[in-house]
């Protein structure tokens, strides 16, 4: 049942609210929107509910919380509002629905999870009042086929000057591995509800152990390697949309070389598959010291076009919706 609100009303999406979705949402991430790939999905996955504010027939607003953690904690993100239902507390609204109805059906997950960018005043409003966790820096580049690497990916290793044995795909990873990767994570992300280290994936946190990350190789390439005694970590997944390619990689590595290692190996995989695809490349790092070498790379080597006009941070966030419900 919809619960009611002046002027509007709250309630759970269908594969029937796809059209109005997208319509509300044209003015908001414009071509470059992951929704229409992942809205049918959303609705299909056990784990993932879409919440719709509803002004009328007009859909005014999205959240999608989407259960982890084995039940323990949800992430709450896609957050959208119609451009003229802006400073109507429509997101705040829809979360005290989407948090109650957590509380309700799904009640085992009382920790909830969300990231903003530094660069968005909108993702920032959908966090505001939650508890920080730790932040990490990222960065934005675009590049077309015509680029001199695109076509012919294998000329990517006439960058890698390296001396590193090449990365591998992980197959396995025990309680050891991660807690060797935990060494190259942002201060704080060992600040959540359990006390264990949190990973970045595609803006989505997860807890780092084996049981995630068996889970995360499904939807993304996760790469290792292990040179020294010290173990790093690459995750990455790539999107259509109207405009680009969306590929997002994530880095736990300790230097710039080891980081370039692991974005040239993603970069290889993406191009070979995505010859003619614009490419978006976002790429988060979590030691803040790697961020000028990553945008030095993708700059002057790679010769992309950076797509943020300033350091950028993406900004990890928790609450227990039981207590804040008190």
């Amino acid at each position: 049942m919809a619960d009611q609100s002046p002027n509007l009303s709250f309630r759970l999406a269908s594969h029937d609210d796809y059209k109005a979705v997208m319509r509300m949402s044209k003015d908001i991430y414009g071509d470059t929107d992951y929704l229409p790939e992942f809205f049918h999905s959303f609705i299909d996955d056990p784990d993932s509910t879409i919440f719709l504010a509803v002004a009328g027939t007009q859909v005014v607003g999205l959240l999608v919380a989407t259960i982890t953690e084995e039940g323990k904690a949800f992430i709450s993100t896609s957050a959208r509002v119609a451009p003229a239902w802006r400073g109507k507390r429509v997101i705040g609204k829809l979360e005290q629905y989407q948090d109650a109805w957590i509380r309700q059906n799904r009640p085992a997950a009382r920790y909830k999870r969300a990231t903003a960018s530094t660069a968005s005043v909108f993702t920032r409003r959908h966090i505001k009042g939650m508890p920080e966790v730790f932040c990490m820096p990222y960065v934005e580049y675009k590049g077309g086929p015509n680029l001199w690497w695109r076509q012919n990916p294998a000329q990517l290793a006439q960058l890698d000057t390296t001396g590193l044995p090449d990365v591998v795909p992980l197959q396995t990873a025990d309680d050891d591995f991660c807690t060797a990767v935990q060494k190259w994570l942002p201060d704080g992300a060992c600040g959540g509800y359990d006390g264990k280290p949190i990973i970045i994936v595609d803006w989505d946190p997860f807890t780092l152990c084996p049981a995630n990350l068996k889970i995360l190789q499904a939807q993304n390439k996760i790469y290792m390697l292990n040179q020294k005694g010290e173990a790093s970590l690459s995750l990455s997944n790539t999107y259509p949309t109207a405009a680009v390619r969306m590929m997002s990689v994530t880095i736990y590595a300790m230097d710039d070389s080891t980081v370039h290692k692991h974005l040239l190996k993603h970069l290889e995989d993406a191009s070979r598959s995505y010859r003619n695809d614009v490419l978006q490349l976002s790429v988060f790092v979590g030691l803040a010291e790697l961020e000028d070498p990553i945008h030095q790379f993708c700059r002057d080597t790679l010769q992309m076009e950076n797509l943020l006009d300033r350091k950028s941070e993406v900004i990890m966030t928790e609450s227990d919706i039981f207590s804040s419900h008190l």
